[in-house]
């Protein structure tokens, strides 16, 4: 009988639950019922200190989105957003928390986002949801980003329940959104790229989609490659218009933060431990290397194999229009190499109110807060 977390909250649950690790798919299935106050008669914050209340608080800052099935069972406070839902849900639509909460399902959910935040926001959500890392839930635009986590849904799945569900006003722009999403983003800026490039370009991207993320590719035809060398490589993004890629190489892709550390610790120190420290610094200049010759060696069998991959640097999107540079760079080698026409994709850069408004969303996304765009609009 607890308050069903809806919308921006529920992604607020959703993000918090992955970042403690917690898999959503063990929750139960719960019903859309009437939430009645656990503390006293009426509702007010007595409901939502920390001693009964484990999630979003309740603000006129941030309001708490919750979900009813009708008028008669609103949550009558000014700091709660009420959504009432008449329709009949999918089973699995809302999942039990705890003894006062429950959450819509993260198909749910994305379905809601789209009657809030703008399509290119809810495909950078959707990349985020159906892939392998989770943005904070309290700082979202500017906070930790946690990777190496399961993927809260799929494409596949979102689609459908998209499919299934009827009467939601979000369901066509997330229809429409899941032409240009794709499962398997490892990272933040992967998910990023893979919205820019998908989106069409009238709805500010570079239309150059679908992508495909880390796709394993056969780079070794041996059965038994030669030691040290890998059989298969994982680019980052594959474009549709092309066998062309992208390999975005972050700020911890080469530890030159640990290579500092380690020759400022070999200098300071004095007998044995000066010598374990020097051989620690040689260890990690030799890691270094491999590296950068790894890469090397990714970049030439990946060609060997018929793929131009791109490599960026979190340096190259921070410049201005430093994506709409690689991005011609990307069209002239589609142009030459493939023979492919490019004219259509040009547009993207021939236009300069087209170009402007790219770049402020570009922004809005890759540094939140530069751009003139609300946190509800775009988170």
């Amino acid at each position: 009988m607890g308050i069903t977390l809806s919308h921006s909250s529920a992604l607020h649950a959703h993000r918090t639950l992955r970042f403690s690790q917690t898999d959503w798919r063990s929750l139960n299935h719960a019903e859309l019922s009437k939430a009645k106050p656990w503390v006293g008669k009426r509702w007010g914050k007595l409901q939502f200190t920390e001693k009964h209340w484990c999630w979003q608080v309740p603000s006129a800052a941030c309001k708490l989105d919750v979900l009813v099935g009708n008028q008669r069972d609103r949550i009558r406070m000014q700091t709660v957003c009420n959504h009432v839902c008449s329709s009949a849900l999918p089973n699995g639509s809302v999942l039990w928390l705890d003894e006062h909460a429950n959450v819509v399902s993260p198909s749910l959910m994305f379905v809601q986002m789209a009657e809030i935040i703008s399509l290119p926001a809810l495909v950078l959500l959707g990349y985020e949801l159906c892939g392998n890392y989770a943005r904070t839930p309290d700082n979202p635009a500017r906070g930790a980003v946690l990777d190496h986590i399961p993927a809260i849904t799929s494409v596949g799945e979102l689609q459908e329940y998209v499919d299934a569900v009827v009467g939601l006003t979000g369901i066509t722009k997330a229809r429409l959104a899941l032409q240009y999403i794709s499962d398997h983003a490892l990272s933040a800026p992967e998910g990023l790229l893979a919205t820019m490039y998908s989106l069409p370009i009238d709805e500010l991207g570079y239309g150059l989609g679908p992508v495909t993320l880390n796709e394993r590719v056969l780079v070794a035809q041996d059965e038994d490659p030669l030691p040290g060398r890998s059989k298969h490589r994982y680019p980052d993004i594959t474009l549709g218009i092309a066998p062309v890629g992208i390999n975005y190489d972050g700020e911890g892709h080469i530890d030159f933060r640990g290579l500092v550390q380690a020759v400022r610790l070999a200098d300071r120190l004095e007998g044995d431990k000066r010598l374990d420290a020097q051989l620690a610094l040689a260890q990690k200049i030799r890691s270094i290397r491999e590296k950068v010759v790894d890469d090397n060696r990714r970049d030439r069998e990946l060609i060997v194999s018929g793929r131009i991959v791109f490599p960026i640097t979190k340096e190259d999107l921070s410049d201005d229009y430093g994506l709409d540079e690689l991005t011609k760079q990307i069209l002239k080698t589609v142009k030459y190499y493939y023979g492919i026409d490019t004219t259509e994709y040009e547009s993207a850069f021939a236009n300069t109110d087209l170009t402007r408004d790219r770049k402020s969303l570009f922004e809005a996304m890759w540094t939140p807060g530069r751009a003139d765009l609300s946190s509800r609009e775009l988170w």
